[in-house]
């Protein structure tokens, strides 16, 4: 049975935003609040073309829906498409009658009403290429008042500027920040700096590339950090080798006192791929995980990582070699969720993640039994309901279901599925439920 791809993925029906685990409020409350059932509606989002320029398709749906298993989403003929370029970035507002998306490779953010079903009204769109630099900013929905736009260009410097045959120097990078209104989606404070180096590192071609997933406490923002090496011999980027994890801190809202705090107890990147990576608890404490090298959590205390915490060592409790690259999804108390994919058995293009339940403060790691093939590179978004974790999961261009993990459970069966969730065609997937 042959369907266009437009038919198709109109079933993306996006869930949604039930935490603000991206990030705290400003208040400074844990990152998630679990958002109760009634009256706030849901929606599921599908991508298509994973390895290029996506179309992504949405549509509402109800607690109850997506507890029913007699229920089936489909793509056929149904659901709203959000515009993009390269792909969609979306958000909700808590109360779900709102979406927000970035259309990354646009250079716009836009702002939806939601109706009812299928259907979506544009509200606002504000382009912001010239206040970012670039059509390909990345953004983190902060509370629901606003958002952070970010982004790092990079420059490599030589002693004569103009003969890149002279002696290398150094790769400057330079970070741009900017904060949403999101009620007006208008640009408030923005702001421009050099990345704060380690002059040895900037020296050896070691520098920032990109930032991001950033939470807010004590009045400022904490964002992961990926660095990436300049081989000056070459003239391209090398391979990295990290020796520390390091983030980004600067004053909220002001953006101001940059600086940055590192660790050697663990090595990688921090700022994760389009799904929250670092989440602050109902102590005030920040857990973070990291995002490139060996799956781990690593947490900040009191504006520094915390070396009586140590690391969480993920993939050491799998027994098998395990990557997080894309970022995690906290409950409360202590436990969450992380996408996991298993090194031994492919690369992030591969269907091989796994679902892993994690208890951040007894440092253990559940792999939860789904039977499904996962590819989860590019999930965005899961949703916390009446205190559970709600997961649109399917197989790439297959057929899966709405995923209840209860926290409270340590069995590797701790969840019951709900509707059935059908992809349509070979090249989509889920990306998140709102």
């Amino acid at each position: 049975m042959n369907y266009n791809i437009k038919s198709l993925l109109s079933i993306a029906c996006v869930s949604a935003l039930a935490l603000t685990s991206f990030s705290c409020s400003e208040d400074d409350a844990p990152s998630t609040t679990p958002t109760e059932s009634a009256y706030r509606p849901y929606h599921l989002v599908i991508g298509s073309s994973p390895t290029g320029e996506s179309e992504t398709y949405t549509q509402g749906v109800t607690v109850e829906e997506l507890n029913d298993p007699n229920k089936t989403f489909t793509f056929n003929g149904y659901g709203q498409e959000i515009p993009s370029t390269r792909t969609a970035r979306l958000y909700t507002s808590n109360d779900g009658e709102t979406v927000y998306n970035l259309n990354y490779g646009g250079g716009d953010i836009a702002k939806y009403d939601y109706i009812n079903g299928q259907n979506y009204n544009l509200l606002l769109t504000t382009d912001i290429q010239a206040v970012m630099g670039t059509a390909y900013p990345r953004w983190t929905k902060i509370d629901d008042n606003y958002a952070m736009l970010h982004n790092v260009t990079t420059e490599n410097i030589y002693e004569d500027p103009n003969d890149e045959s002279s002696p290398y120097v150094k790769t400057n990078a330079t970070v741009t920040l900017a904060r949403v209104d999101l009620n007006t989606m208008t640009v408030l404070e923005n702001a421009s700096f050099a990345f704060p180096y380690n002059e040895d590192e900037s020296t050896e071609g070691i520098h920032t590339f990109r930032i991001d997933a950033p939470v807010i406490t004590n009045g400022k923002l904490y964002y992961g950090v990926a660095k990436r090496f300049y081989d000056a011999l070459t003239g391209e980027n090398g391979t990295m080798v990290y020796d520390n994890v390091e983030t980004l801190v600067v004053d909220y809202p002001s953006l101001e006192n940059e600086t940055t705090i590192t660790s050697t107890l663990a090595q990688g990147s921090t700022n994760g791929y389009r799904t929250p990576v670092a989440h602050k608890d109902e102590n005030g404490d920040t857990y973070q995980l990291i995002t490139s090298g060996d799956a781990s959590i690593m947490k900040i205390s009191n504006g520094a990582y915390d070396t009586a915490y140590g690391k969480f060592d993920i993939k050491s409790i799998l027994g098998h070699n395990a990557e997080a690259n894309t970022g995690w999804f906290y409950v409360g108390n202590g436990i969450g969720y992380v996408p996991v994919l298993n090194t031994d058995l492919g690369d992030s293009a591969s269907s091989n993640w796994d679902i892993v339940r994690v208890d951040v403060y007894n440092k253990t790691a559940i792999k939860m039994n789904i039977p499904l093939d996962l590819w989860l590179r590019q999930y965005q978004w899961a949703s916390i309901i009446d205190g559970k974790l709600y997961m649109a999961l399917a197989s790439l261009g297959g057929v899966g279901n709405v995923y209840i993990f209860d926290p409270s459970s340590t069995s590797a069966d701790g969840y019951t599925t709900g509707a059935t969730l059908q992809t349509g065609t070979t090249d989509a997937s889920y990306i998140g439920l709102f």
